[in-house]
């Protein structure tokens, strides 16, 4: 299982939100492209970037900085305000090896469609709170339930999950492991889970659902010390 730390980019700065509330940032690192070095030199085989600024203006508002980090050779996997063909194929020219579509899910799908028609490295960035898909950075709530548009996705050609619950993100209070097991039992495609994770039994606990559970995002609990990324990518492997 893959183990993706994750970089949240806001004012160009690495921060973590506490349920994606922008009234609740915690500044980890001032130059992310550095905290993504580290996050290399312990051993990332990917990193996950989110522009929060992008998310919230509905463009992305960090596009150098993802771009360097893209370029210290590990694959990325970055999301956050890209709702445009343009911004997609840019991403991709910059070396970027997935992109995380969120609002455009339920907003544009017929770009998710042309996306996952020219690119394989499409992501669905399902976000959801008490079941429910939310959109905007997190501030919309929708009458989408989670699995009725994860099968509108799957129609629509998306070959890759991340779902994230974010009454569990950036709380490290534990994965919200049922909702993961009924994903596994109900669509087809690889699965990121993403929200919560404070120990390394709870990517023990997503490694037993098997290799459908293709990865896991992790960012409060290495920037606290939980433990460490080495630890975490060991984990994964069930070593």
């Amino acid at each position: 299982m893959i183990i993706f730390p994750a970089i949240d980019i806001l004012d160009g700065k690495a921060v973590r939100l506490m349920q994606g509330r922008l009234d609740a940032v915690t500044v980890y690192n001032d130059d992310p492209v550095d905290q993504a070095r580290r996050f290399i030199d312990s051993g990332a085989e990917w990193i996950h970037v989110v522009d929060l600024d992008g998310a919230v203006l509905g463009t992305p508002a960090n596009i150098e900085i993802v771009h360097r980090i893209a370029a210290l050779g590990v694959p990325v996997q970055t999301g956050g305000g890209i709702r445009s063909m343009s911004t997609i194929d840019h991403m991709f020219e910059a070396g970027v090896r997935r992109v995380v579509l969120g609002t455009a899910l339920v907003k544009e799908p017929a770009l998710v469609a042309e996306a996952c028609e020219r690119y394989g490295g499409i992501v669905a960035g399902v976000d959801a709170r008490d079941g429910k898909v939310a959109i905007e950075g997190w501030r919309e709530g929708t009458s989408h339930g989670v699995l009725e548009l994860v099968r509108e996705l799957e129609l629509l050609g998306v070959k890759r999950l991340a779902y994230t619950d974010i009454s569990k993100d950036g709380m490290q209070t534990g994965v919200n492991y049922g909702a993961y097991r009924a994903l596994v039992s109900q669509v087809e495609i690889p699965i990121v889970a993403s929200g919560g994770v404070s120990t390394l039994d709870d990517i023990r606990d997503l490694l037993s659902l098997g290799s459908q559970l293709e990865g896991v995002i992790v960012g409060r609990a290495l920037y606290e010390g939980a433990f460490s990324l080495e630890d975490a990518i060991a984990a994964g492997r069930g070593d």
